[in-house]
């Protein structure tokens, strides 16, 4: 099941927060542009322009809508001043002759690390067997010794008032498809926030931040508890947990596997990658594509 999700009926709230906002943003610039289809325009500054969906994708979670219109109002202040004085700059710098040059060089250099890392994946990413991925594991558990622990599970954030709270507590234990489609339905009608992530492993301490304040670490409820209960004064926020691997114990393969293909793939690709350069090299000598203005080549 891959069940990693955030469910939130806050959407549209927003939304009308950021359109109210662009009715005073929007007074700052006025011009022709072709805007991004699919995209709500918010402010324009000579051409740039700042969508809504730009801001509600870096709004922290768990916000309310004051708290929410706050931060978008000083991201577009901010996000104005930075246009202006890019434009600014733009206009006082008109010998750019180094800042192209500097530009050209990281743009190539974009370009040769992003092609190394397709021919690398190209190459490597299908001969790195899992076989290879667990002898490695196996041949070097030292390597994966844990310095945070390790949680799988469900987590749900409910308010206080909620009538249909007996009905939760029952369907999150469960842990089928049948339930977890009941839970998704129940957070997006209820302001809830739901996350699953029974296939993935996330930190204690990632956990441990969407919960109220604990008088003891999460880490030690976790050892003696499955299915964890926690309340303030606005919410309930249940914790079903599936798996636990605690700081010092050795790493999940599941989780690792990631990083040991990285480590396979790098302990080849510096050899890889000397070769396609020197074959490179080679076909351009025997095709006179590289022309030499001084008689002695190296």
């Amino acid at each position: 099941m891959n069940r990693m999700r955030f469910c939130s009926n806050k959407t549209g709230g927003l939304l009308v927060i950021l359109m109210t906002l662009s009715l005073v943003a929007c007074k700052w610039n006025k011009s022709v542009t072709d805007y991004i289809q699919g995209k709500t325009p918010i402010v324009e500054i000579n051409g740039d322009v700042l969508y809504a969906e730009d801001i509600r994708q870096v709004i922290p979670l768990g916000l309310s809508d004051a708290d929410s219109a706050l931060f978008a109002e000083r991201y577009i202040r901010n996000w104005a001043q930075d246009v202006l004085f890019y434009q600014n700059a733009i206009r006082n710098i008109p010998d750019t002759k180094d800042i192209d040059r500097l530009v050209e060089n990281y743009r190539r250099s974009l370009f040769e690390h992003e092609y190394q890392r397709r021919l690398i994946e190209q190459k490597f990413s299908s001969e790195i067997t899992q076989e290879e991925i667990e002898q490695f594991y196996n041949d070097n558990l030292r390597l994966f010794v844990l310095d945070e622990s390790l949680v799988k599970g469900l987590f749900l954030k409910i308010p206080n008032r909620s009538h249909d709270l007996s009905d939760i507590r029952r369907l999150y234990t469960q842990m089928d498809d049948e339930s977890f489609e009941e839970i998704e339905k129940y957070c997006i009608r209820n302001a809830a926030r739901c996350e699953f992530f029974y296939d993935n492993w996330r930190t204690v301490a990632e956990i441990e931040v969407l919960l109220p304040a604990m008088d003891k670490p999460l880490e030690k409820e976790l050892k003696s508890g499955v299915n964890m209960e926690f309340k303030d004064e606005e919410y309930i926020y249940l914790l079903n947990v599936s798996e636990f691997v605690a700081r010092g114990d050795i790493e999940p393969l599941d989780h690792a596997s990631s990083r040991i293909r990285g480590l396979l793939i790098n302990s080849n690709e510096v050899t890889y990658m000397r070769k396609i350069k020197e074959d490179l090299y080679d076909a351009a000598l025997e095709k006179n594509r590289i022309i030499f203005h001084q008689k002695n080549r190296q």
